[in-house]
């Protein structure tokens, strides 16, 4: 296969989804039971081990299922910039979805999911961004990609939704085996 993102896409994914939405996220409010909960193990590490088991899952999905759709646009007679760009979008709009899962590694997405108004207001701007680069033929000799159609940010948006279940059942099965299940 050719590669599936061009070095400018690659560059993109970086700024837009570790730019202003992990910025908002440092300012998420606070769980509920923080102070109920027992202190940290200073020798366990920054990421506790749930934490990076959920980051690991996390990124095989966005891999797997983003070459698999990548692989499919092109077995489907779609250009190679048109396929770029799908599976551009589908990698923007997956990792924003994580955003939202990584709130917390113990409560669902569904716990007051746009609580962070700061992280609602970055995705929107990013979201804004990456139609502009999709859409606006000016970028596209720069960013290798193409025009997608409302049917292809359809199934960018249902490939990229995928990550949310992954990850809540990831969430479920870590607090499981300790017999706390995240709420």
């Amino acid at each position: 296969l050719p590669m599936p993102l061009t070095a400018v896409q690659i560059l993109y994914v970086n700024l837009a989804t570790d730019g202003l939405p992990a910025l908002a996220l440092a300012a998420d409010p606070p769980d509920q039971d923080l102070m109920r909960r027992p202190p940290r193990n200073p020798r366990g590490g920054i990421f506790p081990r749930r934490l990076l088991t959920l980051m690991l899952w996390g990124g095989l999905w966005s891999a797997l299922s983003n070459l698999g759709l990548y692989s499919w646009a092109l077995g489907a007679g779609r250009t190679l910039p048109e396929a770029r760009s799908l599976a551009f979008a589908s990698l923007v709009l997956m990792e924003f979805f994580k955003a939202f899962c990584f709130r917390s590694h113990r409560r669902s997405i569904l716990d007051h999911p746009l609580a962070n108004r700061w992280l609602n207001l970055a995705i929107l701007w990013e979201i804004f961004l990456l139609a502009v680069v999709v859409h606006v033929p000016a970028f596209h000799r720069s960013f290798g990609g193409a025009r997608l159609t409302p049917q292809d940010w359809g199934v960018a948006f249902l490939f990229a939704a995928s990550i949310v279940p992954v990850l809540e059942i990831g969430k479920w099965l870590g607090g499981g085996r300790r017999g706390s299940r995240p709420r």
